[in-house]
């Protein structure tokens, strides 16, 4: 939270491709900060997630916590991990991305 934009760019594409170089296929599960951070910053960091799967031909998730981060019945104490309720959630996110990919293996 709070890195740079900048930073969080380069070790995922640094990730990915680490990731491609091994013979692995690569799902991103794009993330959003608070806004309390600010609006340029929260729509940069955002928009890095689409951008690179986009850049680096990965899957894509827009939002892994969609439908679960502003719901506080679905999150741990903590507010920033999903519980198990909001796992099930989550799961609902990435299945039918990750199971496309699956099928075309």
């Amino acid at each position: 939270r709070g890195q740079p934009v900048a930073a969080l760019r380069a070790n995922l594409v640094k990730m990915i491709e680490l990731s491609k170089a091994s013979g692995a296929r690569v799902l991103l599960a794009g993330m959003q900060i608070p806004p309390n951070y600010g609006q340029a910053y929260t729509r940069s960091l955002a928009a890095v997630y689409p951008e690179l799967a986009k850049e680096l031909d990965t899957g894509l998730v827009e939002f892994l916590l969609e439908g679960v981060a502003l719901h506080s019945e679905l999150m741990q104490h903590d507010n920033i991990h999903p519980n198990a309720a909001g796992q099930k959630i989550v799961f609902e996110n990435v299945w039918p991305v990750l199971s496309g990919m699956l099928q075309t293996r």
